[in-house]
């Protein structure tokens, strides 16, 4: 059951990053859910679910609004890698985490799409996106992370998530 609900936030949040999310900016920034989402399941469930969250999401941002297809997937998927190598050791009840987490999920993705984008001749200025992307919103997404990591947080626990499917 846990796959199916996992596909069915993934799923939903594509569509909410692609409609409703596109037009809530918090002092002109633009909070980055996704991060949030793989973020969340790599501190609870570890580097192979954040790296699949991040392989999902990525490929259906790819899939659907990327120039150089597989830029967002590799960034979302090793994104959730490194940051669910740090789930052992994390506290997983406390509101810390997530902020922490958050911040660094941001600056890790934003220097592996700068990093992938410069590879693939995609011009990007690094100093503007330091400046006006990446310090902005990883300290918005630190913020709203700790509401989505809670709600994931207490979604995992309900009963019907360890339940199998067949």
């Amino acid at each position: 059951m846990r796959i199916f609900v996992l596909g069915i936030l993934i799923l939903l949040n594509f569509i909410l990053e692609s409609t409703v999310f596109q037009y809530i900016k918090i002092l002109g920034i633009k909070p980055d859910f996704t991060i949030m989402l793989i973020t969340s399941y790599a501190i609870m469930r570890g580097s192979i679910y954040g790296g699949f969250v991040g392989l999902l999401s990525g490929f259906l941002s790819d899939l659907f609004y990327s120039i150089s297809f597989g830029v967002n997937s590799l960034s979302y998927m090793l994104t959730g890698y490194i940051i669910g190598q740090f789930q052992e050791n994390i506290f997983k009840d406390s509101f810390i985490p997530p902020i922490i987490f958050n911040v660094i999920g941001v600056f890790v993705f934003q220097h592996l799409f700068y990093f992938v984008s410069y590879i693939s001749k995609t011009n990007i200025s690094y100093l503007h996106a330091l400046l006006n992307i990446m310090i902005p919103q990883s300290i918005l997404n630190g913020i709203l992370g700790i509401f989505v990591y809670k709600y994931i947080f207490k979604l995992e626990e309900r009963n019907f998530m360890k339940k199998k499917i067949f």
